[in-house]
């Protein structure tokens, strides 16, 4: 299980991102895919791991706002346990109607993996999960 967070911030407007995935999980589908060892939240770790952590969900996640394709910047990782938090954020987001979400983070790995979208938007809560079977979901406000 993964979450994603969005929350509009109208003040900024900017989209901010909060993407949560088990450690041990993304690490496997690191080193799947790069074939080298991660060895994350350790001193063993690579100095250029949030390039492959980019990457990675730049390939998996993607916005559109209002119909339109947008690009994040990836902010920074945070380790709790055996979590880690990705920051990202889109900027200059004038008006939000709309939120298209596709995200097929792990299903690559994990058949089972369910990525679980919360939004925030002006004060309306919208919901969705998504799955290897349904990796899209557009969420209106």
């Amino acid at each position: 299980m993964s979450l994603t967070q969005l929350e509009y911030n109208e003040k900024q407007k900017s989209l901010e991102i909060i993407i949560n995935v088990f450690i041990d999980d993304i690490e496997k589908a690191l080193e799947e895919i790069h074939h080298k060892k991660f060895e994350l939240d350790t001193k063993n770790e690579p100095k250029d791991s949030d390039t492959f952590f980019y990457q990675y969900l730049k390939k998996h996640v993607q916005f559109k706002i209002d119909g339109k394709p947008v690009l994040y910047d990836f902010i920074g990782k945070e380790y709790d346990g055996d979590i880690v938090y990705f920051y990202l954020e889109v900027k200059n987001i004038n008006s939000l109607k709309e939120i298209d979400v596709t995200n097929d983070i792990l299903v690559a790995e994990f058949p089972e993996q369910q990525n679980l979208i919360k939004s925030k938007v002006r004060g309306k809560h919208k919901s969705a999960l998504l799955t290897k079977k349904e990796q899209h979901a557009v969420l209106k406000y």
